[in-house]
């Protein structure tokens, strides 16, 4: 019995100490209220920083980046430089200030400088644009400078001194003149080339140099008005080119022209007509000799017509003399009247702006007949009056005519949805379509000739 009272006792010993042990290995498992706490604090906050601190890092740097684009667009609204948001450069493009390669940037589309994001303040203070008109007033018309900018020059181009290929090293180098695009090496400048007159290039009987507008401005101030002696000291050839662009034409491809005809000719002399009504811009003319000066409509049908028709009040004004003779780059989608005068179907930038000028100068004038024509509402005893319209002499009849008039009257509803050549031209095949189904001009001759015969019956009618 003792015996057993101790087993049972050590037992019961035992039995005491695994319930001591079991709650001193429960404590050691179970952290205290207050740890738990603290862990689970450290949880929620690193929980919270890992949500709000991207999201503090996306407005801080959305911020920065409206900041930079209102200080860009100050500076922009305040030069005089031309200058274009970009990070997008068909080649290799360095900073003309640090030298460095600009991933985003601003370039001019009037000089064709190129300047980092960060100093396009310093480029607008340090370098000068194109010059509409010189500041100088006593310099004479053949007497000015070149303008040189260096580097970005384009790679087809050679140096006038060596006669080699420029821009080929990977950095900013070389220089290009902004008026006669005359490219030269960094070690063929010399102080001649420097203070040597520029030219203009090989277009310069299409520019207005800046000293001209400077004699005219001098000129109007003192009455005068022979402009044909001041234009002869420019040469017999010259005949100034006036560009009038539509900036929505061509999937806005006339934006882009606008750019590279003001970095080849003088920028006065570009004009978009959605800005500058083609009556304003041809006042221009009007500075000029007479029946010289030519002008080069970018756009489709609808813009050459709008330009024949402020060429027509020019008539009506007294302007006679002043008519330029007008060529066109076709953007629209139909191009009927650009075919027809031999400028061909489209335009897609297939040849460089250079070769348009080339074209313009090379082309021959032909006469173009346009139509007065007066419609009246028959049945109002006169009390409404004859609407007027001016038509070119060339005109459709039938589902060709029908597609386009379907396709006009669609645009000027919603003029927004027809910013694409290719859907421009997907509305042409969707009403063309759907006039092969319904066939609205079904016969269509004999309809016409019924209308003759009954307006050859008429008494008093000849046709």
């Amino acid at each position: 019995m003792p015996g057993e009272m101790r087993g049972g006792c050590e037992a019961g010993g035992g039995e005491r100490c695994g319930i001591v042990l079991g709650e001193t290995m429960e404590g050691e498992k179970r952290p205290a209220p207050s740890e738990g706490l603290f862990a689970d604090g450290h949880l929620v906050l690193w929980t919270l920083c890992s949500v709000l601190l991207p999201v503090f890092i996306t407005f801080w740097c959305s911020l920065q980046r409206s900041r930079r684009q209102l200080h860009r667009r100050d500076i922009f609204r305040k030069s005089k430089h031309g200058w274009r948001d970009t990070d997008l450069f068909s080649q290799p493009t360095y900073c003309c200030v640090c030298a460095q390669h600009i991933l985003q940037g601003a370039f001019c589309d009037c000089c064709g400088l190129c300047v980092d994001e960060g100093c396009l303040k310093n480029a607008d203070r340090r370098f000068q644009c194109k010059e509409i008109m010189l500041k100088n007033e006593g310099r004479a018309l053949d007497a000015m400078p070149h303008h040189w900018i260096r580097g970005n020059v384009p790679l087809c181009s050679y140096c006038v001194v060596c006669k080699q290929q420029c821009g080929t090293q990977p950095k900013l180098c070389d220089y290009r003149c902004i008026w006669c695009q005359k490219t030269v090496h960094d070690e063929c400048m010399k102080n001649s080339l420097r203070n040597e007159e520029c030219d203009f290039g090989e277009f310069k009987n299409l520019i207005i140099p800046p000293s001209y507008l400077t004699s005219i401005n001098q000129m109007r101030k003192d009455k005068k008005t022979d402009y044909a002696l001041l234009a002869s000291k420019l040469g017999k050839q010259w005949a100034p080119l006036i560009i009038l662009a539509n900036s929505r034409s061509g999937t806005n491809m006339g934006e882009g022209l606008l750019g590279e005809f003001r970095i080849l000719l003088n920028p006065v002399q570009v004009f978009d007509v959605t800005k500058t009504p083609p009556i304003k811009a041809l006042q221009l003319c009007t500075l000029l000799p007479c029946y010289s000066a030519r002008v080069l409509v970018c756009g489709g049908d609808g813009t050459v017509g709008w330009v024949l028709d402020a060429i027509d009040e020019m008539k009506i004004k007294g302007q006679e003399e002043y008519i330029p003779q007008v060529a066109v780059l076709p953007l629209g989608t139909g191009n009927d009247l650009s075919n027809t005068l031999g400028w061909g179907t489209g335009y897609a930038g297939e040849i460089p702006v250079a070769q348009v000028l080339r074209n313009v100068m090379e082309a021959d004038g032909i006469k173009l007949d346009r139509w007065k024509v007066q419609v009246t509402n028959k049945g109002y005893y006169h009390l409404r009056k004859p609407k007027e319209f001016t038509m070119n002499n060339y005109f459709s009849v039938g589902p060709d005519a029908l597609m386009a008039l379907n396709f006009h009257a669609h645009r000027e509803k919603a003029p927004s949805l027809f910013s694409s050549r290719i859907l421009n031209k997907a509305v042409y095949l969707f009403y063309g379509t759907k006039d092969c189904l319904v066939q609205e001009c079904k016969d269509l001759n004999k309809k016409v000739e019924g209308l003759w015969r009954e307006k050859k019956k008429e008494p008093g009618t000849s046709l």
